[in-house]
Parts: structure tokens; C-alpha cells; sequence
């Protein structure tokens, strides 16, 4: 049932183009999308003739948001925006984002081989992207660093390094390599993208049999050793374009309101990478849902292809076109046609072996779900909450509650706290975070959950009975324990009544509160991991000489812990607090 307010707003709501926030109860935005027109589209959602998917996301909307703009380029740049912004539930949303890293060759006068995810670093040339996520970039990179020995130090040394010493590094710090040198190897890691790597690995044979000559066995092990490093490379990228194209190949296959999407990158004529996601379409266009995935994929990417290969012609995919500066092209016959029916096969393929099982997860989820509700006898089982505790030696204490809606994890609705009771166990700050949300709720008027469950036996819940007693609201809110064995495994669910019940391992009930152990767990240790990582971080900056609190401020913010900071380089580092003080913390922390 539409509420006044909403009713409201769909009435007056403009014939314009913009985009639009579906918002829910909590006033989280679950949706953003754009039209041409707001009014009309806005007004489809409401229609008799939708699917599961969408009334799913009808039935949580609760209020609405627009924008005017004057076209559908500035749209396209504001649903992009907003989408990065509010991350909503039911959009399209790149996977770990679309940061992807490169290898770069720096444009200085002793060049060296970088591995980064900041494409605005003064480069010769960039080679990637590569998938994210994955080590085959980085492997990659390290196996060109042994190859070309390019100079690693980010500062010209006076004296010979380490590296030079270890025969890593060609020496430009005592002038043995000089400009000519340079711009013969820059050469040979062209050809090396561009898939010429047999006079690589001629040269590099060669070098094996003159080290085993001599019985110098450990360099010819390791000469060996790149050979094999660099066929596998060459066996990984077997796709190859008859010309030496900078380009992206992009299929997709829908199927059960699921597209898949994947795409080809290929660098210099030679296929580097392939990503590939699958995303559910909510009832929208196929066309219009690829053009949002594909403006949130290139939207922010320094490094663009000039052609892409989609076998698509939509107004959407032209309107993108102008405004990425990518020439969208629909091939029907030749080189191209071929790798793009490649890349649809991939996209079928990926779906079949990756979705069904997804599916048959999902569906277990929804049994164990329901076996949860028939157990309880609770028919409206819309919010669970589910809370756990981290310290060690009783410091850095936190806990951590997620919240299960009608069966789904929404973390806009999970909690943190720091725990500031002076108690000495867990049952003390399981206590003290129970009073603290539960005081909120009531204080603010919010929605009470269906059930509490605990991340424990006996002991556990009791102290969150105790702390709801003191609110009255034991009465109101029941609340189960999970009770572990000798192995740590969860074995019982202590009822709301005292009675305790087996748990049949493998159910699909155990299969449901096994994740909510898990992902509760996950997210009260990752917050107590960060504290932990940020107090060592603060100790260890803080005894470095000329490091002050407003750059360890800044770097705090930027960088999750120490290690984040070891491994940047110190251009990046620069970036934050300038070369001098990034220079002397790069210093300290080798």
C-alpha cells in the first residue's frame, strides 16, 4: 500500500528526464535509476504486471527522491554518482568496484616497471588493465622485473643497491646502463604484450646453456625457470587479433532476469584479461541495464579503449558513446564478429556453471529460512539480529550485530560499537551492547526486531535477557542461543523457552545459521582487526621523526593498516603528504 507521501510525490512528479531514488523505511535508497521520462517510469513499478524481483523491491519502497536534469548525458553521469554513492541493494554494482590495476612503464630518465592501481602516475605507457582481485597481474609483473631488471629504487641512489648486488638491477646508480639500453628494452616489453616472445625466450636459453657451461647451475635454474613462467604466459593468452588493436570485446547472455556480462581487454593485439559478472535486471531493458554497467565500468577509468566491440545498437550505447568518448561498434562479420561470439560463449558458459549453483544456495537459504520460522512458530520473521564480541586481552573491544531481513543479510542495517564497560569478560560487553542498541531503537522509534539470536550457549542469553529486562522488553523479543560442541562446531539451538534442540548438520536450517555465525563473526573481527591494525598504526607512525598527527590522520584514512602503507609506493604516498615526508616514512618502514 502506497503511503500518503509517496502517493504525493508519483502525482507531481515531472514528464522530464532525470533519475530517481527508491528509499525505504529506513530511509536507505535500495534503487537509482533514470529515464527520459520521470513520471512515466517511476509509475511502471506500480503496474500489475511485474515480476517476483520487482514487486520484492515495490513492496520495501517506502518514499521517493528525483532529479531534473536537461538530457540524458547529464543522467547517465548522475545515475553513475549516485549508484558509487548509496550503493543501493537492487542496482547493477561493479564487484569490488572497477579500480583495476596496470603495469606501467615511468616516464624518467632511468625508467622503472610499476604495478599500480592509479593510472595518473607519469607514465611512458600503461599495459593492463588486469583482473582485479587475481595474482596473474601481479605475477606478471614481478616475472618482467627479473626479466629486464629495470631500476626498482623510487629514489636515483649515489652508491650501488642491494638489487645491483643480487643481480636484480642494471646499475643506472653507478652508470651502467645508459639511454640507448633504455629504449632497447622498452622495446622488448612491447613485444612481450604484443605476444612476441619467442626471441624472449631464444635470448634466455641461450643465457641457460652459457651459465650451465660455465657450472653457474643457479642461473641457469633460473633462466629455465622464466622460460616456463613466460610459456605459461603465452599459453594463458591464445586469443590473438590480427592487428596490434587496443581494444574491449564485450558479450553477454541473459537468461531467468540474469544478464552476464564479460569483457575482453586486449592490449597491442593480445587478449590481457577477462572480467566477467553476473547481475540480475529487475525487469528493465537488457539494453538499458548494459549501458549502466558499462558506464559505471569506464565512467572513472583513466585509460579507456577508443573501440568497443558490443553487438548492440541502442540510443543508449550512442548517448554513451559521446560521453565516454568510445566508439561502440556492432561488428557482422570478421575478426571481430568471431571473438565477440567467444565472448557471448563465455558469458552462457559463466552463467551455467556459476548461477545454478548460486541458485541451489539461494533456494537452501530460503528452506533454512522457513525451517527457522516453522522451529519458532513465528510467522512474520522480517528482521532478526544476531550479535557478537571481539577483544583481546580485554582491548580494542568491540561488537558487532548484522541484520537479517526477511531472510537476506542488509548490512545498511548492520551496527558497530565500541565497547567502553570496564567489565572483564564477554558477557559483560555482550550486555553493555545490547542496553546501548536497544535504548537507541526505543529513544529514536525504531522497528524492534522479530528475534534476537546469540552467538552462544546458556551464559550468552541470559546476559541479553538481562540487559532486555531492564528495557522491559524480555516479554517482547525473543531470543535463541547456537550451542558449539567440544570442536567448536554449533551442534544445538538453545530455544527461548530453555529447551535445547539438535541441529541436524547439513539442513538447510544448519546451512542458514551457519552463515549468520559466520558472517556475524566476520564483521565484529574485521572491526576489531582494524581497531587493532589503527592502534599499531598510530605507534609505529608515531615514532618515526617528522611524521606529524595530520599526516598520520590522512594515512590512517587512506590506508586500512601498516602493511597497505609498506606496499605503496612512494609517489602514492606523496600524494596524501607530499614527497619529503613520504621519502622518510618509506625510509623507516623497510
Amino acid at each position: 500500500m502506497i503511503n500518503k507521501i509517496l502517493q504525493y510525490k508519483l502525482e507531481h512528479i515531472p514528464h522530464e528526464p532525470g533519475c530517481y531514488l527508491w528509499r525505504d523505511k529506513y530511509d536507505q535508497v535500495i534503487y537509482v535509476g533514470k529515464a527520459t521520462d520521470l513520471y512515466k517510469r517511476t509509475h511502471q513499478y506500480f503496474l500489475k504486471n511485474r515480476d517476483l524481483k520487482t514487486s520484492k523491491l515495490v513492496e520495501q519502497i517506502f518514499d521517493l527522491d528525483y532529479v531534473v536534469v536537461n538530457n540524458e548525458n547529464e543522467s547517465l553521469i548522475l545515475e553513475n554518482n549516485l549508484i558509487k554513492k548509496y550503493q543501493p541493494k537492487y542496482n547493477i554494482l561493479l564487484k569490488n568496484g572497477n579500480n583495476y590495476p596496470y603495469i606501467g612503464i615511468t616516464k624518467e630518465l632511468h625508467p622503472r616497471l610499476i604495478y599500480t592501481h592509479d593510472t595518473t602516475h607519469k607514465c611512458l605507457r600503461y599495459y593492463g588493465p588486469f583482473a582485479a582481485g587475481k595474482s596473474a597481474g601481479y605475477n606478471l609483473f614481478k616475472l618482467l622485473e627479473q626479466i629486464f631488471k629495470l631500476r626498482k629504487c623510487y629514489k636515483l641512489k649515489k652508491d650501488k643497491c642491494l638489487y645491483y648486488d643480487i643481480g636484480q638491477c642494471l646499475g643506472p646508480c653507478i652508470n651502467e646502463i645508459h639511454g640507448e639500453s633504455y629504449k632497447e628494452i622498452i622495446k622488448q616489453i612491447d613485444e612481450f604484450f604484443s605476444g612476441k616472445y619467442q626471441k624472449l625466450i631464444t635470448s634466455l636459453r641461450q643465457k641457460e646453456l652459457d651459465a650451465a657451461k660455465i657450472h653457474q647451475f643457479e642461473d641457469a635454474l633460473r633462466y629455465k625457470e622464466l622460460i616456463e613462467a613466460i610459456n605459461t604466459v603465452s599459453e594463458q593468452q591464445n586469443i590473438n587479433l590480427l592487428n596490434k588493436h587496443d581494444i574491449d570485446v564485450i558479450g553477454y547472455y541473459v537468461e531467468d532476469n540474469y544478464i552476464t556480462i564479460v569483457i575482453f581487454t586486449f592490449n597491442k593485439g593480445k587478449l590481457i584479461t577477462k572480467k566477467q559478472q553476473i547481475n540480475e535486471i529487475n525487469n528493465n531493458d537488457v539494453n538499458e541495464v548494459l549501458a549502466s554497467y558499462l558506464n559505471q565500468f569506464y565512467f572513472d577509468n583513466q585509460i579507456k579503449p577508443k573501440k568497443c566491440y558490443v553487438g548492440v545498437n541502442s540510443q543508449q550505447l550512442k548517448t554513451l558513446s559521446e560521453l565516454l568518448k568510445i566508439n561502440f561498434i556492432n561488428p557482422h562479420q570478421g575478426q571481430f564478429k568471431e571473438i565477440m561470439l567467444k565472448a557471448y560463449s563465455n558469458a552462457k558458459d559463466f552463467y551455467h556453471s556459476n548461477y545454478h549453483q548460486h541458485l541451489k544456495l539461494v533456494q537452501t537459504k530460503i528452506d533454512g529460512f522457513n525451517q527457522l520460522k516453522s522451529l519458532l512458530n513465528i510467522d512474520n520473521l522480517s528482521l532478526i539480529h544476531m550479535f557478537d564480541t571481539a577483544f583481546l586481552f580485554n582491548e580494542h573491544k568491540v561488537g558487532g550485530m548484522i541484520s537479517i531481513e526477511y531472510g537476506e543479510f542488509n548490512k545498511n542495517l548492520y551496527r558497530r560499537f565500541n565497547i567502553k564497560s570496564k567489565g572483564n569478560n564477554d558477557l559483560d560487553y555482550t550486555h553493555e551492547v545490547i542496553l546501548r542498541q536497544y535504548k537507541h531503537i526505543l529513544d529514536h522509534n525504531e522497528e524492534l526486531p522479530n528475534l534476537i539470536i546469540a552467538d552462544g550457549g546458556i551464559n550468552q542469553v541470559n546476559a541479553i535477557k538481562a540487559a532486555l529486562k531492564e528495557l522491559k522488553l524480555v516479554q517482547i523479543i525473543p531470543t535463541i542461543g547456537l550451542i558449539k560442541n567440544n570442536k567448536h562446531q554449533t551442534e544445538r539451538i538453545l530455544l527461548d523457552d530453555g529447551r535445547d534442540i539438535p541441529l541436524v548438520k547439513n539442513s538447510p536450517l544448519y546451512f542458514f545459521l551457519a552463515k549468520a555465525q559466520d558472517e556475524v563473526h566476520r564483521f565484529a573481527i574485521s572491526f576489531h582487526r582494524n581497531k587493532y591494525q589503527k592502534s599499531l598504526f598510530h605507534s609505529r607512525l608515531d615514532e618515526i621523526n617528522g611524521v606529524g598527527k595530520s599526516s598520520i590522520n590522512l594515512l590512517l584514512n587512506h590506508y586500512e593498516n601498516l602493511n597497505k602503507i609498506k606496499n605503496a609506493s612512494v609517489d602514492e604516498l606523496s600524494q596524501l603528504v607530499g614527497i619529503k615526508i613520504a621519502t622518510i616514512i618509506k625510509k623507516e618502514l623497510k
